[in-house]
């Protein structure tokens, strides 16, 4: 049991180290970066322009939190980006080189050798996303001032961790494709077809489909509808435990709850969870569901070809 223990550790110290010297991608780290900081820059601007933008979310809201609440667009439109070049040839790259093969004539199982790769991709994502959300909160609070009061970083925490998970389910999808699909073009362009499908361009595929039905957007209920189909997506889980809306998708409905999401705080984490409770279920049993499936999925492959 130590041993095999021993083993994942030592699997997902090698993963975790090839992720972050890949060329491909430290020049999405970069990007990602520069496009965090770019927009956290524009969002303290705009919120010393707009002092009385803290009415939107009550006066015990601060401008950090109205900040963070700005960017979360952003998150939800890029952050899977860093899912997805974290998993789309996680094990097609091992399989094209023949390390897998040679790895498996070790006495190493397979279930380790898959939970190391899932555990260096997973610790990958956590700290691009911890630093990324760091010169976010960095950069607000150079432009506004201030320190961070407790029960901000408490929120931070929390906004880090549902990023996470929110791109959990991206990773999750990206290594059952690297797993089933022989070859890593086809997987990316597999793994970007459905990120924009389930967080950019959702909201159009569903108003279209919905149209095409007969349906009408006129009526009281169009929108309605709408925003319960939207609950397939997991941007959709996303946007309701971070901002309090329905959708954050391009021609996303402005519905709105009346607390806005777990940077709102005039209302206690008591209350937001009973608002929220059924999205961030979601948000948790998906990226399981989704690493179970990779697993099995890894477990029944034939590597030899």
């Amino acid at each position: 049991m130590d041993k095999n223990f021993r083993n994942v550790i030592t699997i997902a110290q090698k993963e975790f180290a090839d992720n972050l010297w890949s060329p491909v991608f430290l020049a999405l780290l970069v990007t990602f970066t520069l496009v965090i900081f770019v927009f956290s820059y524009q969002q303290g601007l705009m919120q010393i322009l707009a002092k009385e933008g803290i009415g939107r979310m009550g006066e015990s809201t601060s401008v950090l939190m109205l900040g963070l609440k700005g960017l979360a667009g952003i998150m939800t439109w890029f952050a899977p980006l860093i899912g997805i070049a974290l998993s789309f040839d996680a094990v097609i790259k091992e399989q094209k080189s023949g390390s897998l093969n040679v790895l498996l004539t070790h006495p190493v199982f397979r279930d380790t050798v898959i939970l190391g790769k899932l555990l260096g991709s997973m610790l990958t994502l956590f700290l691009v996303l911890f630093v990324s959300s760091a010169v976010s909160v960095g950069t607000l609070l150079f432009l506004l001032g201030g320190a961070v009061s407790t029960l901000e970083l408490t929120r931070i925490a929390l906004y880090i961790l549902f990023t996470f998970l929110y791109t959990l389910v991206f990773l999750g999808i990206g290594v059952i494709l690297s797993i089933v699909v022989k070859d890593a073009a086809d997987s990316l362009i597999y793994n970007v077809v459905i990120w924009l499908g389930l967080s950019i361009v959702f909201t159009v595929i569903v108003i279209a489909l919905f149209l095409l039905t007969g349906q009408t957007l006129t009526d009281g209920n169009g929108w309605g509808v709408i925003a319960k189909i939207s609950n397939i997506s997991p941007m959709h889980h996303y946007a309701e435990v971070i901002t309090g809306k329905t959708n954050l998708a391009w021609g996303g409905p402005g519905i709105e709850s009346n607390i806005k999401g777990i940077l709102d705080t005039r209302f206690t984490l008591s209350q937001w969870f009973s608002e929220f409770w059924m999205n961030l279920t979601v948000l948790i049993v998906t990226p399981i569901i989704l690493l179970i499936i990779a697993f099995i999925a890894f477990l029944r492959k034939d590597i030899s070809t």
